[in-house]
């Protein structure tokens, strides 16, 4: 039985088990929460309404419900029409099975998450690096409400590992990955294109090939979840942008918003131009040596990554799920001190949000600020370091 036949039956067998789990195994797994707004949208396509037609939506979703319009609230689904597709299987299902078959997919994509990360690793630590990863505190309320950023964060991991073995195959999966949700993924995607392109090499040019057939793909089968998705998805979005905290912003846990309510009105538009003040700044101070994304492509992804968390307005507490990728890389990579830094960075947050609740978000951007110092420390003395080069 050759390799990739056992990887096969490896994954039915897998899957298997997973969907007898969600529906046979009682639970108390949260269907109302996040996770509603992908399992509404699943109904929605297995029924052959368009994902983006939100009165159709509202109206399959009250109906599989059994509540009374008046009652129900139907939470959007800011996400490209492949997500939904690749999801589909969900509105299938009963809504409390659906829910515990995605806590199961998101826990697989952490764990697969953490394998790639700690390629190389000696197994001791690579097997803690588990249950590390699973108790971090923003990755067990992503966990805890059904979010969408584990495809992000796999995307990445995959992205680190396949671009150091030149791996076409992977390296095209984990750009799509980062394409799931957009406004965390995007920047991190666009540093991987200007990585291959200016690369050029061999394995760059075929990576880009496969990487704009893939994307060429996927606006293609947009279209069966939408006939008119290139029109109404960003007409979603530009609604959806204005409904009750998406516009106030008033439970994001980002840098601008925080020094947007600091220093002026709290107003979104304060914190967009604090936004875009900071990009230029740390895309100045991370990119100005040309030769650092040349000769890293993990430094690369792993400096954009960070610039996201500093940047981007519109972050909540489980966004920074991805801090574990530059905790894994600087944990294995690092000395004795900034051991000790990534340590407090995964510790302080996990006891900060317990104590104080979203008061304690603020220690979020604190680790992201340390994580992202020691990075550009290391870009600045260690360009050529082993665990950071390709």
């Amino acid at each position: 039985m050759n390799r990739n036949l056992r990887i096969f039956l490896l994954v039915i067998i897998a899957a298997s088990i997973m969907l007898a789990i969600a529906l046979y195994v009682p639970n108390s797994l949260p269907v109302n929460s996040d996770f509603s707004a992908i399992y509404n949208t699943d109904l929605a396509l297995v029924n052959g309404v368009p994902i983006y037609d939100l009165p159709a939506v509202e109206a399959i979703a009250v109906k599989a419900s059994g509540l009374p319009p008046e009652k129900f609230f139907l939470a959007r689904f800011p996400y490209p029409p492949w997500y939904a597709l690749s999801t589909f299987y969900l509105g299938l299902l009963p809504a409390q099975a659906a829910g515990t078959l995605w806590f199961e997919l998101n826990l697989v994509m952490l764990f697969l998450s953490v394998w790639f990360l700690t390629d190389r690793w000696h197994p001791r630590l690579r097997l803690i690096a588990f249950p590390l990863a699973l108790f971090f505190l923003p990755v067990l309320g992503a966990l805890s409400v059904g979010q969408y950023d584990f495809p992000v964060l796999l995307g990445a991991s995959v992205l680190i590992y396949s671009l150091r073995k030149e791996n076409m195959a992977l390296t095209t999966v984990g750009a799509v990955l980062l394409t799931f949700k957009p406004h965390i993924g995007a920047l991190i995607l666009l540093s991987v294109l200007v990585y291959l392109i200016a690369s050029w090499s061999s394995f760059g040019r075929r990576a880009m090939r496969s990487i704009l057939i893939a994307g060429g793909f996927l606006f293609i089968i947009g279209f069966v979840a939408d006939p008119a998705w290139p029109i109404s998805y960003p007409s979603m979005l530009l609604n959806y942008q204005g409904e009750g905290n998406v516009a106030s912003c008033s439970e994001c846990a980002s840098l601008p918003v925080w020094l947007s309510r600091w220093f002026f009105d709290g107003s979104p538009a304060k914190a967009a131009l604090i936004a875009a003040g900071l990009l230029i700044v740390l895309i100045g101070m991370f990119f100005v040596r040309r030769n650092v994304s040349l000769k890293s492509p993990a430094l690369l992804i792993l400096s954009t990554l960070l610039i996201t968390l500093l940047v981007s307005p519109y972050l909540y507490n489980y966004d920074f799920i991805l801090l574990l990728v530059p905790f894994a890389v600087l944990a294995n990579s690092g000395n004795v001190v900034q051991k000790i830094i990534v340590v407090i960075c995964y510790l302080v947050p996990t006891f900060a949000i317990a104590i104080y609740g979203r008061d304690g978000n603020i220690s979020l951007i604190v680790a992201t600020i340390l994580i992202a110092s020691l990075l550009y420390l290391r870009a600045n003395s260690k360009v050529d370091d082993p665990a950071l080069a390709s």
